[in-house]
Formats: structure tokens, C-alpha cells, sequence
């Protein structure tokens, strides 16, 4: 084989392993891409797309709505995730008629002390309904806490927005305190 021949399979077979992204960057500024290179993309956006669209509607379709005479422990768990998200409502409503009648500083200090209890509530919860992690009645269980606290709590920032400014016997929403 001549020195021309080994020279020029060198240069080819290094040619073919450049890839891509090497052979695009060596391209003169301002030169266009050809419009078929975008293709694959295209394609791959299209495909993940369709895809996203079928798994939204599987999930929908999988939807159900509470059924209380079904004694299954999966609408067990759909009716107690149902409770807390309405307790929840509950919670924000008040919590926000709350808060838009306070004053600045009020109303920071409110805010504080609702981001404490939410963090409180989540791991009381947690701690509550630990020794049920991995089974099947572990996301009711964590519902009926989180609706309980939510309950007890929408209590007491409704009996706060009944308080008058001063008024001691307010200080606490416990009727049950133990002395």
C-alpha cells in the first residue's frame, strides 16, 4: 500500500469518528442547517407528546369519585383524600377572610404561624402513621390525620377572627384545656 493510501484511510476512518456535533461546529458562522436535521426532533417531541396526552387520559379515566357504601380499602382511601381536600378548603377560606383583616404586622405574624403549623401538621402526621408505611391503609390514615389537624386548626383561626382585640378569654380555642 502506498504512503497516499494509508494517509488517506487514516483521514477517513478519523473523519467517521468525529461525530456530529465536532463536523457542526466546524461549519462557517452564519450557514444555515439544512431543514430534514431537525426531523428527529421533531419526531421525538411529537412521539413524547402523544404520549403525555394517553397518560393524561388514563389517569382521568382511573379518576373516581367517593363511594361511602364501597367498603374496599382503595375507596377507603379515595373518600379519606376527599375529606382532607375539603377540610383543606375549609382551612384556606377561613384562613384567608383571616388574613385580609388583619393588619401588616398581624398579618406576617399569621403568616409565620401558619407555615409552623403546616410543618408541624405534616410531621405529626408522619409520626402518626408510621407504623403503616408501605401498606395499603398507610394513605388513609395519613388523610384522616391531616383532615383531623386541619379541622382542629380551621377551629381555632375561626374562633381568632371572632376575638376582640384585647379579649384574653380568646388567647386559646381549647374548651377541653386540662388544668
Amino acid at each position: 500500500m502506498s504512503t497516499a493510501s494509508v494517509l488517506y484511510l487514516a483521514i477517513s476512518s478519523n473523519i467517521r469518528h468525529v461525530g456530529l456535533a465536532a463536523l457542526r461546529a466546524l461549519r462557517p458562522a452564519g450557514m444555515m442547517r439544512p431543514p430534514f436535521s431537525d426531523l428527529g426532533m421533531n419526531m421525538r417531541r411529537t412521539f413524547l407528546s402523544a404520549c403525555l396526552v394517553l397518560l393524561a387520559g388514563a389517569s382521568a379515566a382511573r379518576a373516581q369519585d367517593c363511594d361511602r357504601s364501597d367498603d374496599s380499602q382503595q375507596m377507603m382511601n379515595i373518600c379519606a383524600g376527599e375529606d382532607y381536600q375539603a377540610a383543606d378548603a375549609r382551612l384556606n377560606k377561613t384562613y384567608q377572610d383571616l388574613i385580609n383583616s388583619d393588619d401588616a404586622d398581624s398579618r406576617k405574624l399569621l403568616q409565620a404561624a401558619q407555615r409552623a403549623w403546616i410543618a408541624f401538621r405534616d410531621a405529626e402526621c408522619a409520626h402518626s402513621t408510621a407504623a403503616s408505611e408501605g401498606g395499603s391503609i398507610h394513605s388513609m390514615e395519613v388523610s384522616q390525620c391531616l383532615t383531623r389537624l386541619t379541622n382542629d386548626r380551621t377551629k381555632q383561626l375561626a374562633a381568632a377572627a371572632n376575638c376582640e382585640e384585647g379579649d384574653a378569654s380568646c388567647a386559646s380555642s381549647d374548651e377541653d384545656d386540662v388544668q
